[in-house]
């Protein structure tokens, strides 16, 4: 059975939030893989996860009916250690009643789980690791610093339950899933390894 080192790279659309995502697996790879207790792994390099988060970005959110508030310019690291992921995103905002706005940047990590229902793979256990952010320009109206930074801090968090808690990063068409089923083997268990995330195909229930 060849390794997934010796696969030829697999073509992939993808999908982060809502859009479509598919990964094409080599029907030959699977048939080879079939024998009992051989690894059946869909690996997703740290450059191709990068890929897929870009093209969903920006993201915009309305927090609280407060602040309007945009995410760009995702910069994603493999933490194999501990199994998450970690990402850093240029957050900007702008206060509607007072019309101050601030940049900075919002650096979290998290866990990922695969999603049946849905063939997704998602984020899971968001953590906000840091937030900087600062006035863009002066405002008579804006908020004093030390005000600021605190905003930040509860403005990290509401984005991080909000707008990226459970948020789908790769989703396997009807079309793969089927193509799966046919092989007797399904998506598992989700991880972050130095390779990139490793997707375990485990064989359907009997």
């Amino acid at each position: 059975m060849p390794s997934i080192d010796t696969i030829p790279k697999l073509q992939r659309r993808h999908l982060f939030g809502l859009g479509a995502t598919a990964a094409v697996l080599p029907l030959a790879w699977i048939a080879g893989c079939a024998s009992p207790g051989a690894p059946r792994v869909i690996t997703l390099s740290e450059t191709e996860l990068t890929a897929m988060v870009g093209r969903a970005f920006p993201i915009n959110q309305r927090v609280l009916e407060i602040l309007d508030v945009q995410l760009t310019a995702p910069q994603l690291r493999l933490l194999p250690d501990r199994n998450r992921l970690a990402v850093d995103l240029s957050l900007s905002s702008r206060e509607r009643l007072r019309g101050s706005e601030a940049r900075g940047r919002l650096a979290f990590d998290s866990a990922l789980r695969y999603e049946p229902q849905d063939a997704s793979v998602r984020l899971t256990q968001v953590r906000v690791q840091q937030v900087q952010v600062e006035r863009a320009g002066p405002s008579p109206a804006a908020p004093p610093a030390e005000r600021l930074n605190g905003n930040a801090q509860r403005l990290a968090q509401v984005l991080a339950e909000r707008a990226l808690e459970d948020l789908a990063v790769y989703r396997l068409n009807a079309e793969r899933q089927a193509t799966l089923r046919q092989w007797g083997v399904q998506p598992g268990a989700v991880t972050v390894t130095a390779r990139g995330v490793e997707i375990t195909l485990a064989a359907l229930p009997r």
